[in-house]
């Protein structure tokens, strides 16, 4: 919860920090990226995640494997920042989503003080197995900075408006099970890929679409043997200013 609650800080004070940009000052050449920026998308994103926990003492071992996968309709991204010569746009970012899916639980006990020996390879006594297929609901929240070039600068070029994307940062995941065997609770460290394509519909604003790949690190515990790992696929309609 303490990274949730720092995630949310940073958000509003990137969001005043770049409202003060938003302030016209200067007249800018039309269907150019200068200046403030700002893009909010929406669409669909798929996610498939693994988390697992592992703890052991003299003799035996105990492991937790918990598995999610659902789809988010919304899926909201925003990001706030400023671009440069046309080219660049460096921005904070952040993202908001409610996912609906499934989480398959394993949990296994073994016991190496009650195995046998075959062979001369000592194979632990396997005391318990559980399995679960529970249906639940992510929550998930991301914060992090990035930057997006649009190389195509010429207007008349059918290229102009394409863009590519890459962004960085931290993100909280949470989903309830209808058995608590299921919830999942982690934070991790995401990398963003994007591509895109914009279409200007005004002199200031830009309408398109975009695909963008995350993939999530695990942040470790050190309390026991613990991980996960994840990529979450995305396509979003964009509004972008600036």
């Amino acid at each position: 919860m303490k990274i949730l609650k720092t995630l949310a800080i940073v958000a509003l004070l990137a969001v005043f920090s770049w409202s003060q940009e938003a302030k016209p000052q200067k007249t800018r050449p039309p269907h150019e990226h200068r200046g403030f920026f700002f893009s909010a998308g929406t669409g669909v994103s798929y996610t498939n995640l693994e988390a697992y926990q592992k703890d052991s003492g003299e003799g035996w071992t105990e492991s937790t494997r918990r598995e999610f996968s659902g789809w988010s309709y919304p899926f909201f991204d925003f990001k706030f920042g400023k671009s440069f010569a046309n080219l660049i746009a460096v921005h904070s970012q952040f993202e908001l989503a409610v996912y609906s899916g499934e989480t398959d639980y394993r949990h296994t006990e073994k016991s190496y003080s009650e195995g046998v020996n075959i062979l001369g390879i000592h194979l632990p006594k396997i005391k318990t197995v559980e399995k679960k297929s529970l249906d639940g609901n992510g929550f998930y929240f991301a914060g992090g900075l990035g930057l997006m070039v649009y190389p195509f600068r010429n207007p008349r070029s059918v290229m102009n408006g394409f863009y590519v994307g890459l962004s960085s940062g931290m993100d909280v995941f949470f989903v309830n099970a209808e058995d608590s065997d299921g919830d999942i609770d982690l934070s991790s460290f995401f990398t963003q890929y994007e591509v895109g394509k914009d279409w200007w519909v005004s002199e200031t604003w830009s309408a398109g679409i975009a695909l963008a790949f995350t993939l999530h690190s695990f942040v470790e515990d050190g309390d026991s043997k613990s991980g996960g790992d994840w990529g979450t696929f995305k396509f979003l309609i964009r509004l972008t200013r600036g």
